[in-house]
């Protein structure tokens, strides 16, 4: 007799938490590929970034969601919807949470219920503690929700990264592929390689100019051996940008290098990468910029 073959399934996960809970990192693990930018500093996920895993089991379509948090300005309010969206257009929710984190986040536990979907608590960084010590913290976080599994891991070593896969798949509904199997992200290649350049800026400037700076990419241009990139690093005052620009231009000739070996890691060849600084007052506040932003 045939063994019958276990349906295919498919759906949206939304992948949520506070900032620099290492919610991109993981989505960059699991698909073995550079999907999002990644950052030590808080709110470098601006606007949700569409991943596809694609195996002989089915297809997990992820949102990588901006961090969680209060918003303070038209770009932070959108930043937050975009989160909102996720989570109501989910089958499933990953809730990250740092291993070290003493206790629930009341703020994000009711967003949870109001989206009435199953939730995984994924505890990350379990790298950072000993074993007995994350059991500690499971048993913190056990009662906080009615979750639908509980999964400790560790996205930047790799940690139960394949259990993960294993129950997103058990939990999403039976289903076709949503895209194309030989698509691993959605976003266009003028916001990629703007991300890319920002996750230098991130990684460079002062720990306050992150909330401060975006990155607009003005054009890309093949040349044959060589693609022209020219982009604006925008800042909101003048002081802002002697900062970015830096002692004799120091800094932004640093970010700058950085930039161009990343661009041309993902053009496969030379890159002239041609960066300004631009004060753009209030820009946070801007309707239009910040529409830009989130296309």
């Amino acid at each position: 007799m045939k063994k019958k073959r276990d349906p295919r399934r498919s759906g949206y996960v939304a992948l949520v938490g506070r900032t620099n809970v290492g919610k991109s990192t993981f989505l960059n693990a699991l698909l073995e590929a550079k999907i999002a930018i990644v950052s030590a500093k808080p709110q470098t996920t601006r606007r949700k970034v569409l991943g596809i895993k694609t195996t002989p089991r089915g297809q997990a379509v992820f949102f990588d969601c901006p961090g969680v948090h209060k918003p303070h300005f038209k770009l932070n309010e959108l930043m937050m919807k975009e989160v909102r969206d996720a989570l109501h257009d989910a089958d499933l929710v990953l809730y990250f949470v740092d291993v070290s984190d003493p206790r629930p986040d009341e703020f994000v536990l009711s967003m949870l219920a109001e989206a009435r979907k199953p939730v995984f608590l994924a505890i990350n960084k379990i790298d950072t503690l000993n074993r007995a010590r994350v059991l500690e913290r499971i048993q913190a976080w056990k009662d906080a929700f009615p979750w639908k599994e509980i999964v400790p891991l560790s996205a930047l070593r790799g940690d139960n990264l394949d259990l993960v896969e294993e129950l997103i798949f058990r939990t999403l509904p039976e289903g076709e592929d949503l895209y194309p199997a030989e698509e691993t992200t959605l976003q266009s290649q003028s916001y990629y390689v703007g991300e890319l350049v920002r996750e230098k800026v991130l990684d460079l400037v002062e720990d306050e100019l992150p909330f401060t700076t975006t990155l607009r990419v003005e054009e890309i241009k093949d040349r044959g051996e060589v693609v022209y990139v020219r982009a604006e690093i925008w800042v909101e005052t003048p002081a802002q940008k002697k900062i970015v620009v830096g002692r004799q231009g120091g800094l932004v000739k640093r970010i700058g290098t950085a930039g161009r070996a990343a661009l041309e890691e993902y053009f496969a060849k030379k890159v002239f990468l041609d960066l300004f600084v631009k004060v753009v007052p209030g820009w946070r506040n801007s309707p239009e910029v910040v529409r830009e932003i989130f296309g």
